[in-house]
Order: structure tokens, then sequence, then C-alpha cells
């Protein structure tokens, strides 16, 4: 089937700023719409899978750091029984989102983008960045978009297979 249409479910706002920077042009990511949906720990609600239209890559962006799969696995389960023909694509962030900037930029840790202090002063940094100031702070640091979401997530993940590859362009 030929996928036309692309919907995102991210852990948090800097994944969501993440994500917005790099699908806008020119693009590095397929385009779509991104909702803000920890798959992890939430179950996506029935009403939000049953409306999403057929021909439609669902993308879902979460940690690995918190070894907790039992509702990411009802949720993959929840998307291929309810939601017709779509195609699920897994970005596992290992082992976080921290991890996946510095893998992919020329920073030692994702604090030094922002030039913040500290973990916390970085995520805020990071999402007050319009999409343009985030993606120039990006290719400043020399982002390598072909490094993100490679990595192989620990074992207890192993069910999912990493899609990184199925949405960059």
């Amino acid at each position: 089937m030929n996928y036309k249409r692309c919907v995102y479910f991210v852990e948090g706002p800097c994944e969501e700023k993440l994500i917005n920077a790099l699908k806008a042009e020119p693009r590095l990511l397929t385009p779509g719409k991104v909702n803000v949906y920890n798959v992890i720990q939430d179950e996506l609600p029935r009403r939000v899978v049953s409306m999403i239209q057929a021909g439609t890559m669902v993308v879902l962006v979460f940690d690995t750091d918190v070894i907790k799969t039992d509702i990411l696995q009802k949720n993959i389960d929840h998307l291929k029984k309810y939601a017709s023909q779509v195609k699920v694509i897994n970005l596992a962030q290992v082992m976080n989102f921290e991890d996946e900037i510095a893998r992919a930029t020329d920073v030692k840790k994702a604090q030094d983008l922002t030039k913040s202090r500290s973990v916390s002063e970085f995520k805020t940094a990071f999402c007050k960045f319009k999409d343009e100031e985030c993606r120039n702070a990006l290719n400043r640091h020399h982002l390598d978009v072909s490094q993100l979401w490679i990595k192989s997530p620990p074992e207890e993940f192993s069910f999912v297979k990493q899609g990184g590859d199925s949405i960059k362009l």
C-alpha cells in the first residue's frame, strides 16, 4: 500500500519541537501532524485510533530509558487492530531524547546545544525555540539526521523494530 498520510505520536514537547523542525523546508522527515502523547505511559483512546485514516503511517516516538513495555505493546496492537490499513513505525530513542541529540550532532551532551547547565534547563530552552531557530541550532551543530533513531533499543523493547529510515527523506 502507498501510505499518503503521516501522524506522529511523540512523548513530549521536546520531541514535538524536533519533529516539527525536521519536517520544515527543506524537509528531512515525512510531513505530518504531530500529537504529544506518551505511548509508553498512556493507552491511545480507541476513538483516537479509529479516527486514523486508511493509508496512514503512524509514527510512535518514545524513550527507552524506563523499561516499561506493556502499554506500548497494547498501543501497537490496538493500532493494528482498530486502525484500518495503517503502517506503524517506531522511533525508539535510545536511551532518551538527549542521547539522540548528542548522537546526531557534534555536541558531547545535549545541554551544549543550548549552553544549558542541566538537562531540565536544556529541555526548557529547546522547547522555547521557534521551529526555524531549532533547525538552525541543530544545523550549527552539524545535525546528521541519518544518526537519529538508528541504535537498537534495549532487549526489553525487542518487539519493536527501529523505523527511522521509513520517515527520513
